[in-house]
């Protein structure tokens, strides 16, 4: 089984492929699609034509696709249920949201993921996209050539790497310790084009997440305000030369100054993450013992020593992705750190049914009826004129059919009235009016037969044509016409010459005579006269007057 996790973000379109076999899993194929960053340019026809490129590339027979619906778009809120049925908690989710969401319950998809339980205490990551977003996602893909299977979160999904996703959710005992110890926790900092999320990740799953924003655009416009330059080349320079100094020997006044920019664009962002880990620390009594930077901008050059400063907690960038063992990487670390999202949206297509996926695809746009509604969108109006169309033929052949009856009665109504004038008879019965038809049918073809006869020309006539291009006979000629026959259109004409070179001249007349110029030479039936030579011509004349 195949899985295709795409993650279309705002500086580049990336995509990883995920096959499951067994209890083994494999990275086959990742690849990266850069977008156009030109503030003047829309990327809506440039995503489209790349997932088309993709689709058109890397999918076969039984892949999956999973699409992440971005940060900033769902809603995501913890909570505890007194029950661990999944169906029962999915039925629940509207109305225990429905104060706590910034949007209308009625219009929005709600899932939930289920982190870990205590006793018969579910406690769970609850989530609502409004429709309008998911409808936009669909749309996207949708003009793109892809129908996606499953519609998750990208933060959500970015879990996958780090928690036991494998396994069922993590069971915890009941406790009556009125103060528990506080456990420790990873924070994993993913730092985006234009936003950046902060998970925190406790005993193997995701305890909960914070949005923060902020992305590498911030630096750059910071690096394209100081040095005056455009966004794209203040872009390049980021990717390239960008860089934090942990102090400032040696280095040059343009270093340090560069420096000094890039720091002063990054601190909005420790501080806020600052505040959203001391929340979460106060909020689930938990201690962090590290934070691992992931995410195109976590590659910036000492940048996890700034955030340690700044968050006075070890960071340092991932290097590789460890922390999922049973998943086959063999491609160079850089690359890795860059696709962890599009990985985790791919393991979104292979989780098994004891921890399953988050996926918004429900109700009115579940993946059956998602054919139909895009056919709808697409060939709606097409479909429509189509119904009319076949409504107004099946009315006209109705009335059709009407008309031919209606006329065909006046037809034979009028035939009736003929017959009684022509027959001379009140009510002329069929057998009168077949008599009369096949009388007058017989004398027809009587005059065609006579008109024909008229043109046909006579034996005479045609023995006369002959003899007028043969020797002139009232010379002696040595030239004796023994035979001459005419049967239907054949003719055949035996006779003698004295010399060969009459019989040529004969039977040049002949051929001026016969059909096609064609005669046949047959066997001479007479006795020949002494000193003279015999001939017999067989050929076929057109009697009809005037031919030949």
């Amino acid at each position: 089984m195949f899985s295709i996790g795409i993650d279309i973000g705002s500086y580049s379109i990336k995509v990883a492929k995920v096959r499951s076999s067994g209890k083994s899993y494999e990275l086959v194929h990742y690849s990266e699609y850069p977008l156009s960053q030109d503030p003047n340019k829309d990327n809506q026809i440039e995503t489209i034509e790349i997932l088309r490129d993709v689709h058109s590339k890397i999918w076969e027979e039984g892949t999956q696709y999973v699409v992440g619906a971005h940060q900033f778009e769902v809603s995501i809120r913890r909570r505890e249920f007194p029950f661990r049925e999944r169906h029962k908690i999915l039925k629940s989710l509207p109305f225990e949201l429905e104060d706590d969401i910034p949007f209308s319950a009625e219009n929005s998809i709600f899932d939930a993921k289920i982190t870990h339980y205590t006793g018969n205490t579910a406690h769970l990551l609850a989530c609502a996209c409004p429709k309008e977003h998911l409808v936009q996602i669909l749309k996207r893909v949708g003009d793109g050539g892809i129908q996606p299977d499953i519609v998750s979160v990208d933060g959500l999904a970015l879990a996958n790497l780090f928690e036991e996703w494998r396994e069922a959710p993590w069971e915890y005992a009941e406790s009556t310790q009125p103060l528990p110890e506080a456990s420790t926790s990873d924070v994993i900092i993913s730092i985006g084009h234009k936003t950046s999320t902060a998970l925190v990740i406790k005993d193997g799953y995701l305890l909960d997440l914070r949005l923060v924003d902020f992305g590498g655009k911030d630096i750059a416009e910071a690096i394209s305000a100081r040095y005056s330059m455009h966004y794209l080349e203040a872009l390049k320079e980021l990717r390239k030369k960008a860089f934090i100094l942990t102090n400032n020997d040696g280095a040059t006044r343009e270093q340090i100054a560069l420096s000094e920019v890039i720091k002063a664009s990054i601190d909005p962002l420790a501080q806020k993450l600052r505040l959203a880990l001391l929340d979460m620390q106060s909020r689930y009594n938990i201690e962090y013992r590290q934070a691992i930077l992931i995410g195109g901008v976590s590659q910036l050059r000492n940048l996890g020593p700034y955030l340690t400063q700044k968050l006075e907690l070890s960071t340092n960038r991932l290097g590789k992705l460890d922390f999922v063992p049973q998943l086959d990487f063999a491609s160079s670390p850089n690359s890795e750190v860059s696709f962890v999202t599009a990985i985790g949206l791919a393991i979104e297509g292979v989780k098994r049914a004891k921890n399953p996926s988050i996926n918004l695809l429900k109700g009115e746009y579940a993946k059956q009826n998602q054919s139909l509604r895009f056919f709808w969108d697409k060939w709606g109006y097409a479909t429509k004129m189509i119904a009319a169309s076949f409504v107004l033929l099946t009315i006209w052949g109705s009335l059709r059919v009407d008309f031919s009856q209606s006329n065909a009665e006046v037809a034979y109504d009028l035939l009736r009235t003929q017959a009684k004038t022509i027959l001379g008879s009140k009510r002329p019965n069929d057998r009168e009016i077949n008599g009369f038809i096949r009388e007058q049918e017989q004398k027809l073809q009587m005059k065609e037969m006579i008109e024909s006869l008229q043109g046909i020309n006579s034996t005479l006539d045609i023995l006369k044509q002959i003899s007028a291009l043969a020797p002139n006979s009232k010379k002696p000629t040595g030239l004796n016409v023994r035979v001459f026959n005419v049967n239907s259109d054949t003719v055949n004409i035996v006779g003698e010459a004295s010399r060969v070179e009459i019989i040529n001249k004969i039977q040049d007349a002949i051929k001026s005579v016969a059909v096609k110029g064609q005669i046949q030479t047959m066997p001479p039936t007479i006795k020949t006269t002494p000193g003279y030579k015999s001939f017999s011509y067989t050929f076929k004349v057109n009697r009809n007057s005037g031919g030949k």
